[in-house]
């Protein structure tokens, strides 16, 4: 019986022994277990923190779509009216081309017409002068008679 009591108590110490370390270990795993959570809620935090920046940079980048797409319309509209004033210009260039050519034709015509008048006038003060020649022949003609 002593022998069984000696185990007992040897079984005792041991399971006591035993149950000290299972402590430990758990008072350990509870250390853990407390990181682990705490880096767990600094984790979501950062989580979070970065779902919110996604959501704003998925905002951001929708509005970034919508000016694109505006700029895009407006760049659309700015080449159509480009290809429309360069269809003008080159209406308008040959318009000027024909009007340059009208008005070479013009001035050419107005430097025959100013010669035209200057010869007229040439010849009007020539026939001036013959007539003041011939009153004045007249008036001799009537005074000697």
């Amino acid at each position: 019986m002593n022998d069984q009591i000696q185990d007992l108590q040897h079984r005792l110490a041991q399971a006591e022994l035993r149950a000290s370390e299972l402590f430990d270990v758990n008072a350990q795993l509870q250390r853990n277990a407390d990181k682990l959570k705490q880096a767990n809620a600094a984790l979501n935090s950062d989580l979070n923190a970065k779902i919110e920046d996604i959501q704003n940079l998925e905002h951001e980048c929708e509005e970034a779509v919508t000016k694109f797409r505006e700029f895009q319309h407006k760049n659309e509209q700015l080449a159509e009216n480009m290809a429309a004033l360069t269809t003008q210009k080159a209406d308008v260039d040959k318009q000027v081309a024909v009007l340059s050519h009208e008005l070479e034709t013009t001035k050419a015509e107005l430097k025959t017409a100013q010669d035209k008048v200057a010869f007229l006038t040439d010849e009007n003060k020539v026939i001036l002068q013959e007539k003041a020649v011939i009153q004045g022949q007249f008036k001799q003609l009537q005074s000697s008679l």
